[in-house]
């Protein structure tokens, strides 16, 4: 048990303790931004050793379900800093976790000009919830074209880059 709370060295970052937050989605960023409940979340947090931070989309095709944020915008970025400024102020570190809904995600969570893509035009099993028709069957995914897979690709580069200056 002592060592769970002894500093543990994650390549050159150094963790105050050995305990990582693992991924919860919150469904808290209204038009997909970390806003002040989402930075109030997270510092909350701070004191254990890694949070990874909820799945965060690469691209608006990749916002699936209801509220969740996203790295691709400008707005975005800037509620990602304040979040890692919340964390880091109490001496905590936090990763991202990159996350694109793919063929789970549903139309109806999905910015206008966005697409549910997926693998293969096989629609998944079940439901996803929307905020303006509740519960909803998932739609048949458009399938990814060759294009398509190099732009989710760029997507999650630059999601990466972003991510990174975030904090």
């Amino acid at each position: 048990m002592k060592k769970l709370f002894e500093p543990y060295s994650l390549g050159s970052i150094e963790l105050q303790n050995h305990m990582v937050m693992a991924p919860m989605t919150r469904n808290r960023s209204i038009d997909n931004i970390p806003g002040d409940i989402v930075a109030q979340y997270y510092g909350q947090r701070a004191s254990v050793g890694l949070i990874i931070t909820e799945g965060t989309s690469p691209s608006p095709n990749g916002l699936g379900y209801p509220r969740i944020p996203g790295i691709f915008s400008d707005a975005q970025v800037r509620g990602w800093k304040a979040v890692a400024e919340a964390v880091h102020s109490k001496g905590g570190h936090i990763f991202m976790q990159l996350m694109h809904t793919g063929r789970i995600g549903h139309p109806d969570n999905l910015p206008e000009g966005a697409r549910v893509l997926g693998p293969s035009a096989i629609a998944a099993k079940g439901d996803m919830y929307t905020d303006t028709k509740g519960p909803q069957a998932h739609p048949q995914p458009i399938e990814m074209s060759d294009a398509d897979i190099k732009t989710a690709i760029q997507e999650y580069a630059t999601a990466a880059q972003n991510a990174i200056e975030a904090g």
